[in-house]
């Protein structure tokens, strides 16, 4: 149950720094349909920022509805949707250091949040083999990729976690 608290309360410091990122972006005072993104600062016509105000809410609801408001243990299923946020940060990282190379504290906040919510999962269900396997894949991933590099540490990370995931889960069934 501790690690449910840990999780929803790790969920709203995401909305709060997605937030905060929207209001250093001046979202909130701009019509943003009609301003021009440089390519960098969008998705699909999308401003990365709005991909934050959604994605971190909807990890808090469905947060608050697996673990019946903090009342019981997180499902191992919350990595498949963490994973999916992990996968972006991946795109977001490669932005950061290989095209623009510039880091921004905001954004490694988000990730890190992520990545914290996606570590309470995987301690929760340690007992999963495939949880196991995805932290070793992750760990593996990033010491190989430190040799290419910041980047080469989170693609290969996020890579080695999901190959040691799906596995793990794979080699059970």
């Amino acid at each position: 149950m501790r690690a449910s608290l840990t999780f929803i309360l790790l969920s709203v410091v995401g909305v709060a720094e997605a937030f905060y990122h929207a209001w250093q972006e001046n979202a909130f005072s701009t019509n943003w349909f009609t301003v021009k993104f440089t390519g960098y600062s969008a998705l699909m016509g999308i401003p990365y920022w709005a991909f934050g105000i959604v994605w971190f809410p909807l990890v808090l609801v469905v947060g608050l509805w697996v673990t019946r408001m903090g009342r019981v243990s997180l499902t191992p299923k919350l990595l498949i949707l963490l994973t999916v946020g992990n996968v972006f940060t991946g795109y977001l990282w490669y932005l950061d250091l290989i095209v623009i190379n510039a880091v921004t504290p905001t954004y490694v906040g988000l990730y890190l949040t992520n990545y914290a919510l996606t570590g309470v999962v995987v301690v929760q269900n340690w007992a999963h083999r495939e949880m196991r396997e995805f932290a070793v894949g992750t760990i593996l991933g990033v010491v190989i990729g430190a040799f290419f590099g910041a980047f080469g540490a989170a693609f290969l990370g996020i890579a080695g976690g999901i190959f040691g995931a799906v596995g793990g889960y794979t080699s059970t069934r």
